[in-house]
């Protein structure tokens, strides 16, 4: 599997809609500022901005060593979803 420089950049912009979008961290992080100040919240915000660098990394990694030792498996469950989605298109028209 090869990535060209444009999955790349989408898959970028996909992380930054991501982070930019608030969710619990940042209420962590605000609550942490405010109770504590820059230096109760810096650990959290380093180990938030790790963790997530590591999760993407061993995520790709895990994704390409599933496509790379079970490709023929994919190929029969992309058919088999695809029969999925089919037939339940079939029961919502008949509905």
């Amino acid at each position: 599997m090869t990535l060209d420089p444009n999955d790349l950049l989408l898959y970028a912009g996909a992380l930054l809609i991501l982070f930019l979008t608030p969710g619990p961290v940042l209420v962590a992080l605000t609550a942490r500022g405010l109770s504590g100040g820059f230096h109760a919240a810096w650990p959290l915000a380093l180990g938030v901005a790790v963790g997530d660098i590591v999760w993407a990394f061993i995520a790709i990694l895990g994704i390409s060593w599933i496509l790379l030792v079970f490709d023929t498996f994919l190929i029969v469950l992309r058919w088999v979803a695809c029969g999925v989605f089919i037939s339940m298109v079939w029961v919502l028209i008949q509905h």
